[in-house]
């Protein structure tokens, strides 16, 4: 199969309140690629005046009543358009996504599709919602009425891009609330064929800006007082920095962030059944997945075995070019994350952890952004390396001695996201998934459904995107008493 193309989308505007509008200045990024190194293209900056142009378009829709008051109906149509449009950029979107950030391209598409049906779901679950409910209360009947929010600023993770739109983007608009997307520099590219799609939708002025910009931007965003609401997906620590802003100022906030994910491997399991789903939770995206499954737990009695397992199977990953559709594993989005996942490598054998495979370049790929997956044994999970996330592609393995062990392992974080167990016993699979305090668990390495209410408990963030209660999220209650009846008690 051939390498598939890059189509580099509009090197000349931003997409502003619902227009493609030239940039405040004249500054450019260049859009590097992280397999050969090389310039890809060189795009328009999108720096603060621009979104103190997007969050003014917002505001004025907003005050104006344009979006919110159009009937629900009225929005899924624009939203539906957007989808059309975003399918038939298919293969587009998911080659921006694998060009820029590294993504191998056959998980960039499985990504863009799980990321159009999520914006499917959304559409399908707004018919649903009563906009409107009457309700009998013990004090009398009542009018519930869901109404939008207000100006919704939703920042993106690179690794994400088209998943988020199905998450957080189209439910904010579905729910009457003008929506500014901003996307990490690691989707410039990404982000422009979406802006496209959305363009050719052609939403009312001011609903809708997308773009691409540094963390400045996210700064003066995340603290503009026209923002109602603030929908953010990345790292804790700047969640945290994210949601004491908001909190100054009273924002609705919304906070889906990082993991630690303990992969439970039981004795009763065949490992030829579960390598195959244990390493691609491990080492999809090289590492750069919240809910990668960064610390591997098994008995001591399988320690070796799996071990050695493990080994041979990174080793036979295809590694190179992530626009070659055979290529299993890629490049790094940025030299950061490569720094980063080396950095804690030293660290944790200097307190004692041995680097059984990995953490070194490749062989004919100095040019690009590569990292070897690392797998690291003698891992304690007091360690470093076992409480913080890395978001790379580096795996502890840790010895349990039993089931209760285990649990009590995957709980010792300050994460609660995502984790799993491999087992055949069904009781087993029950007892853990019930006492592991994460937003959702997998039994037999399942990846984490989109589609339900997805999000973390501890500081893996708080609210829900995705299915029903991640739409209800997106919506102010306000009730309405009717008039009391002659005579009736108040």
């Amino acid at each position: 199969m051939a390498k598939i193309p890059l189509e580099i989308i509009n090197t000349s505007e931003l997409f502003i309140g619902s227009q493609w509008r030239q940039p405040a200045s004249s500054s450019t990024v260049e859009v590097m690629s992280p397999h050969s190194g090389k310039l890809i293209a060189r795009l328009p900056e999108a720096t603060i005046a621009d979104a103190q142009l997007a969050v003014d378009a917002a505001a004025g829709v907003w005050d104006e009543g344009g979006w919110a008051d159009l009937a629900p109906s009225n929005r899924a149509e624009f939203a539906q358009r957007w989808l059309d449009a975003l399918r038939a950029k298919f293969e587009a979107l998911s080659a921006a996504n694998a060009g820029q950030t590294g993504m191998p391209l056959t998980l960039a598409e499985a990504m863009t599709d799980s990321g159009l049906v999520l914006v499917e779901d959304a559409l399908a679950l707004a018919t649903t919602i009563e906009f409107v409910e009457h309700r009998e209360t013990a004090t009398g009947a009542v009018e519930i009425h869901r109404e939008a929010i207000g100006p919704t600023l939703v920042i993106g993770t690179y690794n994400g891009p088209v998943s988020g739109l199905g998450m957080s983007v189209v439910p904010a608009l579905l729910m009457g609330n003008p929506v500014i997307l901003k996307l990490p520099p690691e989707n410039y590219l990404v982000g422009a064929v979406i802006a496209a799609a959305a363009h050719e939708a052609g939403f009312p002025e001011g609903v809708l800006s997308i773009f691409a910009a540094d963390a400045d931007v996210s700064k003066y965003l995340v603290a503009h007082e026209r923002l109602s609401a603030v929908h953010f997906t990345g790292g804790t620590k700047i969640g945290a920095e994210v949601a004491s802003v908001a909190a100054s100022r009273i924002a609705r906030v919304t906070l889906e962030l990082g993991g630690k994910t303990a992969a439970i491997v039981a004795d009763d399991v065949d490992l030829d059944e579960v390598l195959p789903v244990l390493v691609g939770g491990a080492v999809s995206n090289q590492g750069q997945m919240c809910i990668a499954s960064s610390r591997i737990l098994v008995s001591s009695e399988r320690h070796d075995e799996l071990v050695a397992r493990l080994v041979e199977s990174f080793k036979a990953l295809k590694i190179g070019d992530p626009l070659d559709p055979k290529t299993e594993y890629g490049p790094l989005a940025a030299e950061r994350v490569r720094d980063r996942s080396l950095a804690f490598i030293e660290r944790a054998i200097a307190e004692g952890a041995t680097l059984e495979y990995g953490g070194d370049v490749p062989e004919g790929l100095t040019e690009g952004i590569y990292l070897r997956p690392a797998l690291l044994t003698g891992v304690k999970n007091s360690m470093e390396i076992a409480q913080e996330e890395v978001f790379g592609p580096v795996y502890s393995v840790i010895r349990y001695d039993d089931i209760e062990d285990a649990i009590r392992i995957a709980n010792d974080s300050k994460y609660g996201l995502y984790g799993t167990i491999f087992t055949n016993d069904p009781q087993v699979a029950s007892l853990v998934s019930s006492k592991v305090r994460v937003g959702q668990f997998s039994i037999g390495g399942r990846f984490p459904s989109l589609a339900a209410p997805y999000g973390g408990m501890k500081q893996s963030g708080y609210g829900r995107v995705g299915g029903l209660e991640g739409m209800l999220e997106m919506s102010n209650i306000k009730v309405i008493l009717p008039a009391a009846e002659a005579g009736a008690a108040v």
